[in-house]
């Protein structure tokens, strides 16, 4: 019989150790009574400092006459779930489908459809992956942008150049698919059990090569340099064809919409056509980085250095009122700060972080809410253009250059810009500046209320060590494309809005479940039966801040 045995604790270095050992001490017996151990599931339990614990899951196969319930210490033993086979049958007709964008949602909404027999045509603005890291070097060192070519568009999206993060709260089935194709092109096997998995932009970037190159063995066809120009569509509104820029047409009958959160210029176009959309709330402020072993000594305490440790991060909140608050966003431990902008004349920040988190930095976004209300104008794109305004601000307070603007966070708090500023992992370089003129009032105001509290939390947060770097702007996406019930466009059909730059997803991992979930539905319309264990619906309260 195969078991499950949750809630159990480890001693920090017992997790390297024969899993069998504690199973035994936990529920009686010999070692050898436990077969087949797996590890499915290991969190981090360092609300004790000084005694630092592993809890984790192990399934396991027994022939011992053990009764599934509840253990003394918190333990819980079950029958082991079987896991669920992906395997599909193809639907009798198989659609045209165009699928733009190639981030996450784009990705795996190819997989999909390919599992149905159903080959798209992928369109990516950007160029390939080695087109496109030469291209993200360049900015990095040598301050040259490619509007097409940058941390936002290329191959693989936005999440290539993260933390590489697929941590998520959705609980989809669908996100075991995500994670097992990841360690299937190549990513660490520990994404499946780890609380909080996170593959790093190097392996990121190697699995988006892979899974691009079997995609198109299997029939996929992937077009890079070819930006989405326009949808034509018939008299009633219905999807005839994506248009490229040289004119081209591409005849669908599905058109999916994974852009990105950063593909202002398609927003416009579709905003000109009348799709349906509303604005969306996001978050905006800065970048803060510390020395990573400040962060390990206050988070981990005496146990700070144990090889059992990762690189310590930390999650924090500070309310203020109703629809207000600041909080910290995207933490990438071991990480460093990178330039991310997209377009000519603004400045954007974002953390990134490779698979062993060894930099010695640890960076984090320290943003605070934006809301509708805070937009000054009740057109959908207005969110757009607020973030838009305030990275043009950040350009002109990095010498209108793509620098970063910086602060020491000392001088931040009490409202001087003294040249100073601590070491940073920021490339291509950071431009002491005083970030009041480039960042909204009323967001100014809620990170100098937090910082104080976040510094009472995690001793030294506020130090002379602490920089901020100006501007995180590119949270979520700032609107929403509005969708009914089976996946296609409330005002188009036939247009299947997808991912995080439609507004129906937080982060690599929930993207790729969305991208999974258009796939289903448009393999429905093309009259395949519904697929059970993928079927549950995604709250869009479980979307925010993901990261």
């Amino acid at each position: 019989m195969r078991y499950l045995l949750s809630n159990l604790m480890l001693n920090l270095g017992e997790e390297a150790l024969d899993l069998a050992q504690p199973l035994a001490h936990a529920l009686g017996g010999a070692a050898r009574d436990y077969r087949a151990v797996v590890l499915e599931r290991r969190s981090l339990d360092a609300r004790h400092k000084g005694a630092i614990r592993f809890l984790v899951a192990l399934s396991f196969d027994s022939d011992r006459p053990l009764e599934p319930g509840a253990f003394p210490g918190g333990l819980k033993l079950d029958l082991a779930p079987t896991a669920a086979p992906y395997a599909v049958a193809p639907p009798p007709r198989r659609p045209r489908v165009v699928v733009v964008g190639s981030g996450p949602a784009g990705t795996f909404c190819a997989l999909r459809l390919l599992d149905y027999g159903i080959e798209p045509v992928v369109l990516e603005r950007g160029p390939a992956m080695g087109e496109r890291v030469k291209a993200v070097a360049g900015l990095w060192t040598d301050a040259i942008l490619d509007p097409e070519a940058n941390a936002q568009f290329g191959e693989g999206g936005a999440g290539t150049f993260s933390d590489g993060k697929l941590t998520t709260r959705i609980g989809h089935p669908a996100t075991r698919y995500v994670l097992e194709a990841f360690v299937r092109f190549g990513a660490n096997p520990r994404i499946l059990y780890l609380a909080k998995p996170h593959v790093g932009t190097d392996v990121i970037r190697r699995c988006a090569v892979l899974i691009r190159k079997e995609a198109e063995a299997r029939g996929a066809q992937y077009r890079f340099r070819a930006r989405l120009a326009d949808i034509r569509f018939d008299a009633e509104g219905r999807v005839q064809a994506a248009v490229l820029e040289s004119g081209e047409e591409l005849l669908c009958e599905a058109l999916v919409l994974a852009p990105g959160h950063s593909a202002r210029d398609t927003f416009e176009m579709l905003h000109r056509h009348g799709v349906a959309m509303r604005q969306k709330a996001f978050a905006m402020g800065v970048r803060v980085e510390h020395p990573q072993d400040l962060i390990d000594r206050a988070q981990y305490g005496p146990s700070s250095g144990h090889p059992s440790l990762p690189a310590a991060d930390y999650k924090l909140v500070c309310n203020f009122g109703v629809n207000r608050a600041a909080y910290s966003f995207c933490m990438c431990p071991g990480g460093e700060v990178i330039q991310c902008s997209s377009e000519a004349g603004g400045v954007v920040v974002n953390g990134m972080s490779n698979e062993k988190r060894d930099s010695g930095f640890a960076n984090s976004g320290l943003v605070a809410k934006v809301n509708t209300a805070d937009f000054g104008s009740d057109h959908p794109l207005a969110g757009m253009r607020f973030q838009r305004t305030w990275e043009q601000a950040a350009f002109r307070a990095a010498g209108e250059t793509y620098g970063a603007p910086a602060m020491a966070v000392q001088d931040f708090l009490k409202g001087r810009a003294t040249g100073r500023l601590p070491r940073t992992s920021f490339r291509p370089f950071a431009v002491a500046a005083d970030l009041r003129t480039c960042l909204p009032e009323f967001v100014r105001e809620q990170l100098a209320g937090a910082l104080p509290v976040f510094d009472r939390k995690i001793h030294g947060f506020t130090s002379r060590d602490a920089v901020l770097l100006a501007i995180e702007s590119r949270t979520s996406s700032p609107l929403q494309l509005l969708r009914n019930e089976d996946g296609q466009s409330a005002s188009h059909p036939g247009l299947y809005p997808c991912g995080e730059g439609a507004g129906f997803a937080g982060g690599i991992t929930s993207a790729a479940v969305d991208g999974i979930r258009v796939a289903e539905w448009i393999a429905q319309s093309a009259g395949a039966p519904p697929f059970a264990p993928f079927e549950k619906q995604v709250r869009a309260g479980d979307l925010a801040n993901e990261y």
